[in-house]
């Protein structure tokens, strides 16, 4: 009997070494545990930066994308525009004079002497006219 209390004290001592193992095994099991826990959050947490990072440069590229089709529209418009101003300056360039029709038309325009001697014969005529007609009434008062 004593050596079966013996092995079984044996047997229990044994199983206390077997048990401080499985705790020490499972307080490394605890720590490692814990240590892919903060590993897993740090991921959680770089993944949601992400997601948010993400979600900006979506918004950016949209934005982007959207300031892009305006400008292309004012640029379309100033395409158009300049079109039709060139057409409008073709049309000013055909209506406009060149340099020897404007030294001929300057040629063919009157002087200021040319005015004043026009001036002059007008008055001399209007002047004949006024003694023709006072003459003709004259006359006709004799009559």
């Amino acid at each position: 009997m004593e050596e079966l209390l013996r092995q079984l004290t044996t047997l229990v001592q044994g199983l206390v070494d077997d048990m401080s193992v499985l705790k020490q095994d499972m307080q490394t099991v605890k720590q490692k545990l814990g240590q892919l826990e903060q590993r897993v959050d740090k991921q959680e947490e770089k993944l949601r930066w992400l997601k948010e990072q993400m979600k900006e440069n979506t918004e950016m590229i949209k934005a982007i994308r959207d300031n892009q089709l305006e400008q292309r529209s004012i640029q379309d418009g100033m395409r158009h525009e300049i079109a039709s101003l060139r057409g409008e300056m073709a049309g000013i360039r055909e209506q406009m004079a060149t340099k020897d029709q404007l030294s001929r038309l300057r040629e063919q325009m009157a002087t200021k002497e040319d005015i004043s001697l026009i001036h002059q014969r007008l008055d001399y005529q209007l002047g004949r006219i006024a003694r023709v007609e006072e003459e003709m009434y004259l006359l006709k008062k004799v009559d």
